[in-house]
């Protein structure tokens, strides 16, 4: 696993007549230090509610 994991919420809406998904980030994940687990961090004033997805970091481009 990356040093860490990007957590979003997903918001579905309908556009053009197709269900779609918007992503928006709301903080991250790290392997808990002391054995099994995770340390979620949200970012400082977000309300967060609903669907929360993980994903691994995408590499920066250089």
């Amino acid at each position: 696993m990356a040093t860490h994991m990007n957590v979003y919420v997903v918001e579905e809406f309908e556009a053009g007549g197709e269900q779609r998904k918007n992503y928006t980030q709301v903080g991250k994940l790290f392997r808990h230090n002391k054995g099994e687990g995770f340390n979620l961090l949200i970012q400082p004033g977000i309300a967060v509610s609903g669907e929360l997805v993980v994903f691994p970091p995408k590499p920066k481009d250089d």
